[in-house]
Protein backbone atom coordinates (compact mmCIF):
# COMPACT_ATOMS: atom_id res chain seq x y z
CA UNK A 1 0.00 0.00 0.00
CA UNK A 2 1.55 3.62 -0.95
CA UNK A 3 2.19 5.74 1.86
CA UNK A 4 0.44 9.07 2.46
CA UNK A 5 2.81 10.95 0.81
CA UNK A 6 2.74 9.19 -2.47
CA UNK A 7 -1.06 9.11 -2.59
CA UNK A 8 -1.43 12.69 -2.12
CA UNK A 9 1.11 12.94 -5.08
CA UNK A 10 -0.78 10.71 -6.79
CA UNK A 11 -4.37 12.61 -6.04
CA UNK A 12 -2.65 15.52 -6.99
CA UNK A 13 -1.59 14.54 -10.41
CA UNK A 14 -5.72 13.27 -11.03
CA UNK A 15 -6.65 16.39 -9.80
CA UNK A 16 -4.57 18.55 -12.28
CA UNK A 17 -5.78 16.70 -15.20
CA UNK A 18 -9.15 17.03 -14.08
CA UNK A 19 -9.10 20.34 -13.45
CA UNK A 20 -7.53 20.60 -16.88
CA UNK A 21 -10.40 18.92 -18.86
CA UNK A 22 -13.18 20.31 -16.92
CA UNK A 23 -11.26 23.76 -17.33
CA UNK A 24 -11.28 23.72 -20.65
CA UNK A 25 -14.98 22.22 -20.83
CA UNK A 26 -16.14 25.33 -18.72
CA UNK A 27 -17.33 22.89 -16.31
CA UNK A 28 -15.11 23.03 -13.79
CA UNK A 29 -17.17 24.33 -11.07
CA UNK A 30 -20.05 21.43 -11.89
CA UNK A 31 -17.37 18.41 -11.90
CA UNK A 32 -15.69 19.51 -8.58
CA UNK A 33 -18.55 19.95 -6.80
CA UNK A 34 -19.73 16.35 -8.04
CA UNK A 35 -16.42 14.63 -7.04
CA UNK A 36 -16.63 16.73 -3.85
CA UNK A 37 -20.06 15.30 -3.24
CA UNK A 38 -18.90 11.93 -4.08
CA UNK A 39 -15.42 12.27 -2.03
CA UNK A 40 -17.60 12.92 0.63
CA UNK A 41 -20.06 10.15 0.35
CA UNK A 42 -16.86 7.33 0.38
CA UNK A 43 -15.16 8.86 3.00
CA UNK A 44 -18.59 8.82 5.20
CA UNK A 45 -19.06 5.40 4.48
CA UNK A 46 -16.75 2.61 6.00
CA UNK A 47 -18.10 -0.10 3.93
CA UNK A 48 -17.79 1.63 0.44
CA UNK A 49 -14.52 2.74 0.90
CA UNK A 50 -13.14 -0.61 2.27
CA UNK A 51 -14.53 -1.78 -1.17
CA UNK A 52 -12.62 0.47 -3.22
CA UNK A 53 -9.50 -0.31 -1.22
CA UNK A 54 -10.11 -4.23 -1.88
CA UNK A 55 -7.91 -5.13 -4.29
CA UNK A 56 -10.54 -8.42 -4.92
CA UNK A 57 -12.84 -6.74 -6.55
CA UNK A 58 -12.13 -6.18 -9.73
CA UNK A 59 -11.39 -2.43 -11.13
CA UNK A 60 -15.01 -3.10 -13.69
CA UNK A 61 -17.17 -3.65 -10.75
CA UNK A 62 -15.12 -0.31 -8.61
CA UNK A 63 -15.99 1.56 -11.89
CA UNK A 64 -19.57 0.02 -12.54
CA UNK A 65 -19.98 0.95 -8.47
CA UNK A 66 -18.62 4.55 -9.05
CA UNK A 67 -20.74 5.32 -12.12
CA UNK A 68 -23.95 3.85 -10.37
CA UNK A 69 -23.17 6.88 -7.64
CA UNK A 70 -22.86 9.95 -10.34
CA UNK A 71 -24.99 8.28 -13.24
CA UNK A 72 -26.95 11.87 -13.05
CA UNK A 73 -23.25 13.40 -13.10
CA UNK A 74 -21.41 15.54 -16.14
CA UNK A 75 -20.11 13.54 -19.12
CA UNK A 76 -16.36 14.85 -17.79
CA UNK A 77 -16.59 13.51 -14.24
CA UNK A 78 -18.07 10.66 -15.41
CA UNK A 79 -15.06 9.79 -17.35
CA UNK A 80 -12.49 11.20 -14.67
CA UNK A 81 -14.32 7.90 -12.65
CA UNK A 82 -13.94 5.42 -15.03
CA UNK A 83 -10.31 6.77 -15.36
CA UNK A 84 -9.24 6.53 -11.71
CA UNK A 85 -11.08 3.06 -11.27
CA UNK A 86 -9.40 1.48 -14.52
CA UNK A 87 -6.41 2.55 -13.20
CA UNK A 88 -6.84 1.17 -9.92
CA UNK A 89 -7.47 4.08 -8.02
CA UNK A 90 -10.78 4.32 -6.97
CA UNK A 91 -10.23 4.48 -3.26
CA UNK A 92 -8.06 7.50 -3.83
CA UNK A 93 -11.65 9.53 -5.04
CA UNK A 94 -11.41 11.71 -1.43
CA UNK A 95 -7.98 12.76 -1.62
CA UNK A 96 -8.47 13.78 -5.25
CA UNK A 97 -11.73 15.81 -4.74
CA UNK A 98 -10.00 17.31 -2.15
CA UNK A 99 -6.98 18.29 -4.24
CA UNK A 100 -9.44 19.53 -7.03
CA UNK A 101 -11.04 21.66 -4.68
CA UNK A 102 -8.12 22.97 -3.07
CA UNK A 103 -6.75 23.55 -7.12
CA UNK A 104 -10.03 25.48 -7.51
CA UNK A 105 -10.06 27.62 -4.47
CA UNK A 106 -6.53 28.65 -5.86
CA UNK A 107 -7.17 29.34 -9.23
CA UNK A 108 -9.50 31.96 -7.34
CA UNK A 109 -7.46 33.01 -5.67
CA UNK A 110 -9.05 31.90 -2.44
CA UNK A 111 -7.84 29.26 0.11
CA UNK A 112 -8.75 25.68 1.70
CA UNK A 113 -7.89 25.66 5.50
CA UNK A 114 -7.84 21.84 7.43
CA UNK A 115 -9.54 22.07 10.39
CA UNK A 116 -9.84 19.57 13.09
CA UNK A 117 -11.96 19.95 16.16
CA UNK A 118 -12.26 17.17 19.12
CA UNK A 119 -16.22 17.64 18.54
CA UNK A 120 -18.66 19.39 15.39
CA UNK A 121 -17.80 22.94 15.64
CA UNK A 122 -21.06 25.85 15.67
CA UNK A 123 -21.91 27.53 12.55
CA UNK A 124 -21.11 30.82 14.79
CA UNK A 125 -17.35 29.37 15.79
CA UNK A 126 -17.27 28.25 12.02
CA UNK A 127 -17.88 31.77 10.74
CA UNK A 128 -15.37 33.53 13.45
CA UNK A 129 -12.39 31.37 12.54
CA UNK A 130 -13.56 31.94 8.36
CA UNK A 131 -13.06 35.33 9.26
CA UNK A 132 -10.25 35.24 10.97
CA UNK A 133 -8.57 33.08 8.71
CA UNK A 134 -9.46 35.37 5.68
CA UNK A 135 -8.00 38.15 7.49
CA UNK A 136 -4.91 36.99 8.76
CA UNK A 137 -4.16 35.57 5.38
CA UNK A 138 -5.55 37.97 3.40
CA UNK A 139 -7.55 35.51 0.91
CA UNK A 140 -10.94 34.42 1.30
CA UNK A 141 -10.55 31.38 3.27
CA UNK A 142 -12.87 27.98 3.46
CA UNK A 143 -13.14 25.19 6.18
CA UNK A 144 -12.70 21.78 5.60
CA UNK A 145 -13.98 20.42 8.73
CA UNK A 146 -12.74 17.27 10.21
CA UNK A 147 -13.58 15.79 13.70
CA UNK A 148 -10.70 13.89 15.65
CA UNK A 149 -11.59 13.08 19.40
CA UNK A 150 -7.95 12.40 20.09
CA UNK A 151 -7.36 16.35 20.40
CA UNK A 152 -9.37 16.32 23.49
CA UNK A 153 -10.55 20.05 23.07
CA UNK A 154 -9.41 23.07 20.89
CA UNK A 155 -8.33 23.25 17.25
CA UNK A 156 -5.61 22.09 14.71
CA UNK A 157 -5.68 23.99 11.29
CA UNK A 158 -3.63 23.34 8.30
CA UNK A 159 -3.53 25.76 5.27
CA UNK A 160 -1.27 24.37 2.81
CA UNK A 161 2.07 23.17 4.34
CA UNK A 162 1.29 25.70 7.97
CA UNK A 163 0.31 24.17 10.43
CA UNK A 164 -1.32 25.91 13.91
CA UNK A 165 -2.11 23.11 16.38
CA UNK A 166 -4.18 25.04 19.30
CA UNK A 167 -5.63 21.46 20.41
CA UNK A 168 -6.11 20.29 24.29
CA UNK A 169 -3.79 17.59 23.31
CA UNK A 170 -0.79 19.09 21.82
CA UNK A 171 -0.90 21.69 24.83
CA UNK A 172 -1.02 18.59 27.63
CA UNK A 173 2.36 17.38 24.95
CA UNK A 174 4.45 20.34 25.13
CA UNK A 175 3.66 20.38 29.00
CA UNK A 176 4.62 16.78 29.31
CA UNK A 177 7.89 17.38 27.26
CA UNK A 178 8.94 20.53 29.52
CA UNK A 179 8.14 18.59 32.54
CA UNK A 180 10.37 15.59 31.42
CA UNK A 181 13.27 17.86 30.29
CA UNK A 182 13.50 19.84 33.80
CA UNK A 183 13.63 16.19 35.40
CA UNK A 184 16.52 15.03 33.08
Amino acid sequence: MANRSSETTIANRYATAIFALASDGKKLEAVVEELNALGAAISGNDELASALKNPLISKDKKAEVLAALAKKADKITLQALKTVADQGRADLLPKIAQALRAKLAADKGELIAEVESARPLPATVQKQLADSLSKATGKVVHLNLKENPELLGGVAVQIGSQRLDASLSAALNHMRRELLASNA
